[in-house]
Parts: C-alpha cells; sequence; structure tokens
C-alpha cells in the first residue's frame, strides 16, 4: 500500500483514538459507548496498518545492478603466432582448448598436446 495512504490511516486512527479516550473519560452512558466504538474502530485501523506492513516487509524486493567496467591489460597488447614445440607447425583458434582453467593446444599436423600460459608482462 502507498505510504501517503498509511500514513493518512495512521493520522485518523490517533485521531479517533484520542477522541475516543475523550469521550470514555467523560460521563454518560452513550458517552462511554461512542468512545469505546471510536477507540475500536482506531485499534482496528492500526491492526490494518501493521498487516500491511508485514505483507509488505515479506516481499521480495527486487534489485537490479549495472557495472560499467572496462577491461584494459597493463601494457600494450600484440597478437602473437602460436607454434607447436615439437614441429613448429602454425597453431590456430581451433587448435586451442580450456581443460581446468589451463589452456591446451592440440597440433594438428604431430598431434601433440601442449599446455601454454601466458608470461607475465613485468
Amino acid at each position: 500500500m502507498n505510504r501517503l495512504v498509511m500514513g493518512i490511516v495512521v493520522f485518523f486512527a490517533i485521531l479517533l483514538l484520542l477522541i475516543g479516550a475523550i469521550f470514555i473519560i467523560a460521563s454518560g452512558l452513550t458517552n462511554i459507548a461512542t468512545g469505546a466504538v471510536m477507540v475500536l474502530i482506531a485499534l482496528v485501523l492500526f491492526f490494518f496498518v501493521y498487516k500491511s506492513e508485514r505483507i509488505e516487509s515479506a516481499k521480495p524486493t527486487v534489485v537490479s545492478q549495472t557495472f560499467n567496467v572496462k577491461m584494459e591489460g597493463s601494457g600494450s597488447l600484440t597478437e602473437k603466432e602460436l607454434k607447436c614445440k615439437s614441429c613448429g607447425a602454425s597453431l590456430s583458434d581451433k587448435d586451442l582448448k580450456v581443460v581446468k582453467g589451463a589452456v591446451m593446444a592440440a597440433c594438428p599436423y604431430c598431434g601433440t598436446v601442449q599446455a601454454y600460459e601466458e608470461a607475465p608482462k613485468w
């Protein structure tokens, strides 16, 4: 429920509670009955607001975050031709596979499987 509507309902509930208390304090059977009805209506309004807040707080809230991240290398990036360590043949992207986090290259000519790792840039 809207926060403004909840505030208005709480305001009227407090107002009814105060006026009802004044009627109960005043003498007379009619005044006591009117005050009791006002206090009862105020308590029902408070209960309604309480239950509405509980239902609203139990609902999951959707949080969406967007990040603008630009990935850059620390130095100059140059493309390097990969060659087989056994026969010296050129390897293409099709020959590379990632196995358990390591870059593996299988030579299509001699069949040698080798692990490649990136050399540090310092």
